[in-house]
């Protein structure tokens, strides 16, 4: 079999990792690949049935969460196009590739796909094919790749970090991507931006784990010299192009304790949101102790009353369920809830989600009490809190179905 055409599925979910691996194959693909990114199952199906697949691979980028929607949609995908190379790759393959491969997939790309997913494609494609099964990828240095791809207009936020110190005992990001973050730097950015101003397109927002470390070589101290070169060179290039960048505010988020007076003012100097997406995600000294969050409710508090102080409205997540979580723990969130909305912040709802590759992997989740049900819901019925918790709490992270 000699690839010759790439059906790669671009659900809204999963359409920042379709973007970055999208761009590393305009310079490190094959040449002469077509590729084409339809958004839906059906239109996937399409698009490989003919000829029963024969010169086409598929690919897949999964979170957890859409695990069971992967799996049916491999299965319909195989039964249609036989002759077609299947591959899978993102955040639940990387944590469990053999799982992954069992599910019929013909490649697993466990970790960042930059390197070896261009390297597979190229092996394909040249009819050299390599044995099926997991390819394991490397850290990829953001300065090499754009986050997007112009080729076939797959635009969207910019990466500008990667990887994270913290090591949440709930989340993927450090165990994906390393401890050590790496920084896109400031003239790649900015170029990156200039690609999309010139395609018409007017706001830039930013993908990284925490807005605010930016430049940091540990992730942890902050480097406000490096922040502000960020902010200042990209929100005088939006402004000079008619444009507007926004910081700290979704697809990212930042750290309650890098919530400073000189970030909030290179906020509201440069940036054009007026919301700040904060991690506070538990309330009791111990809990967030337990999660290895690295900081305390003060630092929550704190950052609230801040972001008052900026005329920034801050949306705080907070994860209901977490293991281990006590009705002192469920006293302490809704004293510090109640507290934050009183002063003006909206609440991120979130139940807690096992995921593989995080030591919380095996624990059960989405177990929350009748009483703090109550208490969400009187909130949303305020038009105070908003999230996704009741099919987290529901499904414990077994697998929503979001791929159709």
């Amino acid at each position: 079999m000699t690839l010759n055409k790439l059906i790669f599925h671009y659900s809204r979910e999963n359409r920042y990792s379709v973007n970055a691996l999208a761009g590393a194959l305009e310079t490190y693909g094959p040449p002469g690949l077509r590729a084409v990114f339809p958004a839906t199952a059906a239109e996937t199906l399409a698009e490989l049935s003919r000829d029963g697949g024969a010169g086409a691979a598929a690919a897949l980028s999964f979170f957890t969460c859409q695990k069971a929607g992967a799996a049916s949609l491999v299965k319909r995908l195989k039964k249609s196009a036989p002759a077609a190379v299947l591959i899978a790759g993102g955040p639940h393959p990387s944590a469990v590739p053999g799982e992954t491969l069992d599910l019929g997939f013909d490649y697993v790309v466990a970790g960042e796909g930059e390197r070896v997913f261009p390297r597979l494609l190229s092996d394909l494609a040249a009819g050299k094919p390599p044995p099926r099964g997991v390819l394991r990828g490397t850290p990829a240095v953001l300065s090499e790749y754009p986050p997007f791809s112009a080729k076939w207009g797959l635009f969207g936020a910019i990466e500008i970090t990667r990887g994270c110190p913290y090591s949440c005992a709930y989340c993927q990001t450090s165990f994906l991507f390393g401890a050590k973050p790496r920084h896109r730097p400031v003239d790649g950015i900015l170029r990156a931006m200039e690609t999309m101003f010139a395609r018409g397109l007017k706001d830039v927002r930013f993908i990284t784990p925490d807005a605010f470390s930016y430049g940091s070589p540990d992730g942890r101290a902050m480097n406000s010299a490096a922040l502000r070169e960020l902010l200042e060179s990209a929100g005088k290039l939006a402004s000079a192009r008619g444009g507007r960048i926004f910081a700290g505010s979704f697809p990212s988020e930042v750290r309650p304790d890098h919530v400073t007076h000189e970030a909030l003012e290179l906020v509201r100097k440069y940036a054009s949101n007026r919301r700040l997406v904060i991690g506070a995600q538990a309330a009791s000294p111990g809990l967030l102790r337990a999660i290895r969050r690295g900081h305390g409710p003060g630092e929550i508090l704190e950052a609230a009353r801040l972001c008052r102080e900026h005329r920034l409205t801050p949306y705080f997540d907070f994860i209901f369920g977490l293991p281990g979580e006590t009705r002192e723990d469920e006293d302490a969130a809704m004293e510090m809830i109640q507290f934050l909305v009183s002063a003006g912040a909206i609440i991120h709802t979130h139940a807690f989600m096992p995921l593989p590759g995080t030591p919380l992997a095996k624990t059960p989740g989405g177990r929350i009490s009748r009483r703090m049900r109550a208490f969400i819901e009187k909130l949303e019925s305020r038009g105070k809190a908003f999230g996704k918790w009741r099919a987290q709490s529901r499904l414990g992270g077994a697998g929503l179905d979001r791929y159709q």
